[in-house]
């Protein structure tokens, strides 16, 4: 007995739109947050290594510039602003006396909960209209993407 039923379309057909509103949705996203972040006097290199540090403390310098896809010698300069300002130090490697480990100061406190604050407004302003099922489920999709591509 034959089916009707037509073979599906391969899903990569219509990934060429998916991947240009994925990287316009991103775009979006970092353009919005730093549009809020540049009015509290943070730059997007300066919140990064904020928000990084926050979730991981005690990076060495080498790994943190590999997290955050940023030359070296980029992150130095940064991290040399932010020290200078008290928002982060440098402590060297117990294990390895040629690194650095970053920490946040206490003085960074205040600065991360800008952040978050900004975060949360991005975040509300840009899943406006989205029930939890939908935000659920897009971020699970997104995480299969990113599973797939790393």
């Amino acid at each position: 007995m034959g089916t009707d039923k037509q073979p599906e379309q391969p899903v990569y057909e219509s990934a060429a739109a998916m991947s240009f509103e994925l990287h316009s949705a991103a775009h979006l996203l970092r353009r919005n947050f730093d549009r809020l972040a540049k009015a509290h006097g943070l730059s997007r290199s300066r919140w990064q290594v904020l928000w990084h540090l926050a979730r991981e403390q005690g990076q060495k310098q080498a790994e943190l510039a590999e997290r955050m896809d940023v030359a070296p010698i980029s992150l130095a300069r940064q991290l040399d602003k932010l020290q200078e300002e008290g928002l982060v130090e440098r402590r060297q490697d117990p294990a390895d006396r040629r690194c650095f480990r970053i920490y946040l100061t206490e003085a960074a406190k205040p600065a991360l909960e800008v952040l978050r604050g900004l975060a949360k407004e991005t975040r509300a302003r840009a899943l406006e209209g989205f029930s939890l099922a939908e935000v659920e489920q897009l971020q699970g999709l997104l995480g299969r993407l990113r599973e797939n591509l790393a």
